[in-house]
């Protein structure tokens, strides 16, 4: 089924529990295929930290199918991949990112840190503001979709104040590019996650999530942006069987291909 898959969930006392999620809930907005192994847990108390606000809006769509630069190595340089910043910066996000493969990285890599909070306003406007036009409505509905599983896992209420010490973290590490049509790519996010629980529980963890990304122009101003992508796209990914969450140094991380980001934890 299209928006839904089955997960591997590792507890922290080493026991596993399969569990069917709706795809893009968890961390990215979206993700068409994501995988979650949780390392371990600990008591903690610090506070939670603020959220920004961020607001976006476009009318007319133009220009699909752009032809942009290829740059990404084929191979995993030693010191990992240096990924681009946008040219602008919006409610705090950076936009306007370069008319590169890695430019669309760099577009995953601002979803995933972006989509981190308890609010669900925010949540849906960063969606907006990265997102295809004619996709919004549905990204942004993912977007409140994913803050209200946060909440969940967090022990926190549905709606209202969040209290100290719940938080979520999300730190991308390595991606994988697939390039799928001219200006149009899917890319494999793998990233460190910390969840503090109401109670001070904290459970570290590695996700791998799926995203797909167009080049652009909304309003005559070209830029990557988020696309639900067609079901064949879909098709080809799941039967692809996308990277998996596996830690770096591994020597699965090896063969999944994982092309590590440079200032990243590894």
């Amino acid at each position: 089924m299209r928006n839904e898959m089955s997960n591997r969930i590792n507890g922290p006392m080493g026991e596993s529990r399969t569990t069917l999620l709706r795809v893009g809930v968890l961390v990215v907005i979206a993700a068409l295929v994501a995988t979650v192994v949780w390392l371990g847990a600990r008591g903690r108390a610090d506070d939670n930290g603020g959220t920004d606000n961020a607001s976006g809006g476009s009318s007319q769509t133009e220009g699909q199918n752009v032809s942009v630069e290829q740059v990404a190595p084929d191979t995993a340089p030693a010191d990992g991949v240096v990924i681009p910043t946008g040219a602008e910066v919006v409610d705090g996000h950076p936009t306007r990112f370069p008319a590169t493969d890695l430019g669309a990285v760099a577009l995953q890599v601002e979803v995933a840190k972006a989509q981190v909070g308890f609010d669900y306003d925010q949540a849906a406007a960063v969606a907006g503001l990265y997102a295809a036009p004619e996709d919004k409505a549905v990204f942004e509905q993912r977007a409140r979709d994913a803050v209200a599983l946060r909440r969940q896992q967090a022990g926190v209420p549905k709606e209202g104040d969040v209290p100290p010490p719940a938080s979520y973290a999300v730190t991308p590490i390595a991606y994988t590019l697939e390039e799928l049509d001219t200006g149009y790519y899917a890319v494999n996010l793998l990233s460190y996650v910390t969840l503090t629980t109401a109670n001070g529980k904290v459970s570290d963890g590695l996700y791998a999530g799926t995203q797909l990304m167009r080049w652009i122009e909304v309003d005559g101003v070209g830029d990557w942006r988020l696309v639900q992508g067609s079901d064949e796209d879909i098709d080809h990914l799941v039967s692809q069987r996308q990277p998996q969450a596996v830690a770096p140094g591994t020597p699965e991380y090896k063969r999944a291909g994982w092309i590590p980001i440079n200032g990243a934890p590894q």
